[in-house]
């Protein structure tokens, strides 16, 4: 009785991640067309991957299954297709290169809002670059040499089949056996016939076989033998082709990588798998035009927007398989990937690599989960807005070390290097205008960690955030809907970097801080002189001691450093005006919203 298939961590890279995907494919295969009606669980457990069914597989059927594809031969324009039979349907690199570009084209003249009708182009086939790689790294051949000893093997295609699901769902003596050769045996034992025992390693596939490009990864990378098993080859020929994501990442002008990676299941079902990695693949995959960090951090961004707008109209439901109310890295744990450089006409491995996903995102009910869409939504709107090629390298790294990380704490480190390109940004009047993370955006990101909650919610904190706000981004020229405005007070440069260098020492961040309040309190009587003989009011936050005597208070209770990086955080966002559920804060908290404290409301969004 056949419930557990386990699938051992032999490769250590992602190459573990395809051959279970490859396996899994050709198990939902047999069970679909035995009319076997099973979920398909896929788990991870540490050293091994594991399907689970929740009912037995009826073996005998399975048996006389007729051949099937479990992945295409590819054809390029230079692909010798003289071995493979005439009557095969190839996958037309050049073809779907071609649909591809065609509706990248009409979404890019929708404005990333297509409408869809009869005369809109259709989307692209989702493994179209998983495609387009294999004639581009010259991979083909090898590729379709698995194919063709695969095919090879129609007329034993189910004992095939039931080969695996027994081979897979034995406990093995990994030192003595493999699942590959027990699968092997087995296919004798049932049809007098013999696998094919090895096949040449396609690059992509196996990343240890491919030497590195730069010169340290050249030196101490170990290049395993260039021939591998045909039987594990072959399945993870199939799980990268109908389950990989690979992209043309440019590095330079003219000069193109490839990036090649694969969600790594945690605890999730295939269907849901399937279903979000598609939407993913096909409606909405990363850009790779803007540098390897910014293809990263969309790549994460957009996954996680795909598998929130999943359970979208599943939020209410009573009951789901997929449980909306984990963590999003409780269902996948990764992106696993090679980065393949150009070295002229070849390309070599330059770095194997892990992406984490946010563990902050946490929605508990369908409220939060529309706030949660709304912070991937903004995320993604301010990473848009930068590209390696026009210098924010830099920036774009932090902002991808922080969201392929676990801790919300890594927002930081990226948030201070913002606030001072903001700065330079809103000085600069022939730049494009610089969009902000929202203060309702932070409040979300925040709300599940109580040490931020304690400070954030503190209406003291709150002033002086609004006051380095009015300092920095609401100061000298700014661009309203109605036009430029000169505010009449004069625009701070540097206070983040300056908050961030001192918060190391409890005493050097509060003379930073009291520094910067006593100038802001001295600027503000001097405009409130001038604009009383005007008849206005200032509009500007006006701070106090009892604000000052709470600000040391949070920092002799709390860490100095997320003081200060939540301080930087909040006074270099976009102030909306607050609505009733903005501030979740008790009653002898809440900020006096008839106070100038907020109504000088910056308006520049």
């Amino acid at each position: 009785m056949i419930k557990n298939l386990f699938v051992t961590k032999k490769y250590g890279n992602y190459a573990d991640t395809f051959l279970l995907l490859g396996l899994v494919q050709l198990v939902e295969y047999a069970l679909r067309k035995t009319n076997q009606k099973s979920d398909v669980g896929l788990v991870d457990e540490g050293t091994r991957y594991r399907i689970s069914l929740k009912q037995a597989v009826n073996l005998e059927a399975i048996t006389k299954l007729d051949y099937t594809n479990p992945f295409p031969p590819v054809k390029g324009q230079k692909t010798d297709t003289s071995k493979i039979p005439q009557e095969t349907d190839f996958f037309d690199t050049a073809k779907e290169s071609e649909k591809r570009k065609l509706y990248k084209d009409y979404v890019f003249q929708q404005r990333g809002k297509p409408q869809w009708n009869e005369d809109a182009p259709k989307p692209p086939h989702a493994s179209t670059q998983n495609g387009v790689i294999l004639t581009s790294m010259r991979h083909d051949r090898n590729h379709n040499e698995l194919w063709q000893l695969g095919w090879q093997l129609k007329d034993h295609y189910g004992a095939l089949l039931v080969a695996l699901f027994q081979a897979f769902s034995e406990e093995i003596n990994f030192e003595l056996n493999t699942e590959t050769n027990r699968c092997q045996e087995l296919f004798t034992q049932a049809t007098n016939c013999k696998l094919p025992e090895v096949a040449s390693a396609v690059k992509i596939y196996l990343p240890t076989s491919v030497q590195g490009v730069n010169r340290v990864k050249a030196d101490t990378n170990k290049v395993d033998s260039q021939k591998a098993d045909w039987l594990s080859l072959w399945l993870i020929a199939g799980g990268l082709f109908s389950f990989g994501i690979a992209e043309r990442i440019k590095i330079a002008d003219r000069v193109f990588d490839w990036r090649v990676v694969v969600l790594e299941p945690q605890d999730i079902q295939l269907s849901k798998y399937k279903e979000v990695l598609d939407q993913l693949r096909k409606y909405n995959p990363p850009s790779g035009g803007h540098g390897v960090a910014r293809f990263d951090a969309e790549l994460i961004l957009r996954f996680c927007q795909e598998l929130l707008n999943n359970h979208a109209s599943q939020a209410d439901a009573e009951s789901d398989e997929f449980d909306i109310w984990e963590p999003i890295n409780h269902f996948v744990k990764s992106f696993l990937g090679t980065h393949f450089g150009s070295k002229g006409q070849v390309y070599g491995v330059k770095e194997v690599f892990s992406l984490g996903l946010p563990g902050w995102i946490r929605p508990d009910n369908s409220q939060e989960l529309a706030d949660y869409q709304s912070v991937v939504q903004e995320h993604l709107s301010v990473i848009s807005t930068l590209s390696a090629e026009e210098g924010h390298g830099e920036l774009l790294a932090a902002y991808r070390d922080f969201i392929t990380g676990t801790s919300l704490r890594q927002f930081f480190p990226f948030q201070v290097s913002y606030a001072d390109y903001v700065i330079k940004q809103l000085a600069d009047s022939k730049a494009r205008p610089v969009r902000l993370f929202s203060v309702t955006g932070l409040n979300t990101m925040t709300k599940k960690d109580s040490d931020f909650i304690k400070i954030i919610q503190d209406p003291s904190f709150l002033r002086i955030a609004k006051a380095i706000n009015q300092a920095t981004v609401y100061a000298g020229k700014v661009q309203t809907k109605q036009g430029p405005k000169e505010l009449g007070w004069q625009r701070t440069y540097g206070l983040a970097q300056r908050l961030s260098s001192q918060s190391g020492s409890k005493n050097d961040f509060l003379k930073e801080i009291t520094d910067f309040l006593a100038k802001y309190e001295a600027e503000n009587l001097r405009l409130s002189e001038q604009l009383q003989k005007e008849g206005k009011p200032l509009k500007r936050v006006w701070t106090t001691k009892e604000d000052l005597d709470r600000l040391v208070e949070l920092v002799n209770n709390n860490d100095t450093v997320l003081v200060a990086n939540l301080l930087i955080a909040y006074g270099y966002a976009r102030w909306n005006k607050p609505k009733e559920n903005d501030l979740e804060t008790d009653d002898e908290q809440d900020i006096n919203l008839d106070d100038t404290a907020i109504s000088g409301e910056s308006s520049d969004d």
